[in-house]
């Protein structure tokens, strides 16, 4: 889940070309001309490296601090803040868009892109990160383009760092073969994060990085969703050579189930702006095209005119905010009267496929913490209580940092200084 409010998205590979001092055959577009393209592997195997391009020339230590501190979420931060981050910039960057194989829905072969940002010449071996980015509705604005504002400041700080940093784009987002994203569908999230895990190593080996084994996860929004998607199945299916030491959810539905209870059932506080309707509205939509029984007729569920236009609406090409402005603020109007009444007392189609991508069921081997604010009309809070006691009721710890006062996006900063003291 995005924002729809934050920073219009800028040209990370454009970024990378305007601040390197010398830079061949970056041209008019956001990738250079070295593309290395490797012979397809057999289709039933996943993870494998298919096509690596380089995303303009590397970024010396110098160029990628200067291009950290003019993101416009750090450029607003306090200078003591600001300070610190610069601190932390060690290394210089090179970006790299790659595609990969990876399964879709059902179980079938398909085609992922993502983005790998590379530390130039770090010392020594390197851990690994894994960035799982928030709601994108418009195929283009992946990481691997370059073009998704809120991927750009873990890529850089982290790579800048001494970290070898992984951004899938999700299936049907970027390069990938399929013609839609499956929203928040928790397996195959998970398959794109550990297969472009499993690339980016091969990547790194090609490019004469040496890894350490070790690997953080960390997600926005629906990439908080992703993470814990992610770790479930690295309890289930371990990566030979990495070890998971720990993971971070930043504003999201942990509790999928609650977390949709809740924006259901209640009217976004007046004043905050929320995406409920187009979450609520890409959510059910993605599982009929994965699961094809929630409804036999779009009108069975949305009011119109909302039913007739939902394919047109997530075909890929708008944006969250322009989605937004042809729905109704709160899902409540959204849905017709019966399935709002059947998703909220669970005897719908709608209700048991949340239920069935649940990651509460998780076994966090390593350390999990959740970190959102208190008033987040998006992900309500709420949800992030809600996983801790379900949690806890098996065994396990999430630690939940709660940001007081901060909403979705007010809560994105602050939730990564505290990824960057975490993952050290």
């Amino acid at each position: 889940m995005k924002p729809t409010h934050r920073v219009p998205p800028r040209l990370l590979g454009a970024a990378l070309c305007a601040c390197a001092a010398a830079l061949a055959g970056c041209g008019g577009g956001n990738v250079s001309g070295n593309v290395n393209v490797v012979v397809p592997p057999p289709p039933e195997v996943t993870g494998t490296l298919l096509k690596v391009t380089e995303l303009g020339a590397p970024l010396a230590a110098p160029d990628a601090r200067q291009l950290l501190l003019q993101l416009p979420e750090v450029a607003a931060l306090p200078q003591a803040q600001r300070d610190a981050l610069a601190a932390e910039v060690q290394f210089g960057v090179r970006g790299f868009a790659f595609e990969y194989t990876t399964k879709g829905p059902n179980g079938e072969p398909r085609k992922a892109s993502a983005l790998a940002m590379l530390p130039v010449s770090p010392t020594g071996a390197v851990a690994t990160v894994a960035y799982m980015h928030g709601t994108s509705t418009k195929r283009s604005e992946i990481p691997s383009a370059g073009q998704f504002d809120e991927s750009q400041e873990p890529a850089l700080l982290f790579a800048a760092r001494g970290r070898l940093v992984v951004a899938p784009d999700y299936l049907g987002l970027g390069t990938s073969d399929l013609s839609y994203h499956p929203y928040l569908h928790r397996d195959t999230l998970a398959a794109s994060g550990r297969d472009a895990l499993i690339a980016a190593a091969e990547l790194a080996k090609q490019k004469a990085l040496a890894l350490n084994g070790d690997l953080f996860v960390m997600g926005y929004s629906e990439g908080g969703f992703a993470a814990g998607a992610l770790q479930r199945r690295l309890a289930q299916a371990p990566i030979n050579a990495l070890a998971l030491r720990g993971t971070m959810s930043i504003a999201g539905p942990l509790d999928l189930s609650k977390a949709v209870d809740l924006a259901l059932s209640t009217d976004p506080a007046t004043g905050r702006a929320s995406g409920r309707s187009v979450y609520s509205a890409f959510t059910i939509w993605a599982y009929q095209r994965v699961y094809g029984n929630l409804y036999s007729q779009a009108t069975e569920v949305f009011n119109p005119p909302y039913a007739g236009q939902l394919d047109a609406l997530f075909d890929g090409t708008r944006a969250a905010d322009t989605i937004a402005a042809a729905l109704p603020a709160s899902p409540r109007q959204l849905l017709t009267q019966g399935a709002l009444a059947a998703a909220l007392n669970g005897s719908n189609s709608i209700a048991a496929r949340i239920r069935e991508n649940d990651v509460i069921d998780l076994n966090p081997a390593a350390s999990m913490v959740s970190c959102h604010g208190s008033d987040d009309d998006t992900v309500p809070f709420a949800s992030t209580t809600s996983a801790r006691s379900r949690l806890a009721a098996r065994g396990f710890t999430l630690t939940v940092i709660e940001l007081t006062g901060k909403d979705h996006v007010s809560a994105y900063v602050p939730c990564m200084l505290e990824a960057v003291q975490r993952f050290r």
